[in-house]
């Protein structure tokens, strides 16, 4: 099924937290106010995803149209 990260609920923006991930909350950050996140069952550590891009997904969880047209909103915020 072809979908895009922002309607899963695998798919987060917010910056990972704790002294073992410190080197890579400044990328998280950066990668999120250019509208890309991260898969939370994606193993890579350094891969983030365009929010809208589509892709072919068997893990894909939806959220409510709510909670993606939030998202898109943030991201139109940091731009």
């Amino acid at each position: 099924m072809t979908v895009t990260c922002i309607t899963c609920a695998h798919f987060t923006m917010k910056p990972r937290k704790g002294p073992a991930v410190a080197h890579l909350t400044a990328s998280d950050i950066v990668h999120a106010k250019v509208g890309m996140g991260r898969c939370e069952l994606e193993t890579l550590t350094l891969r983030w995803t365009a929010a809208e891009t589509e892709l072919e997904c068997g893990k894909h969880v939806a959220v409510t149209e709510e909670q993606a047209a939030a998202r898109r909103e943030w991201i139109r915020s940091k731009a």
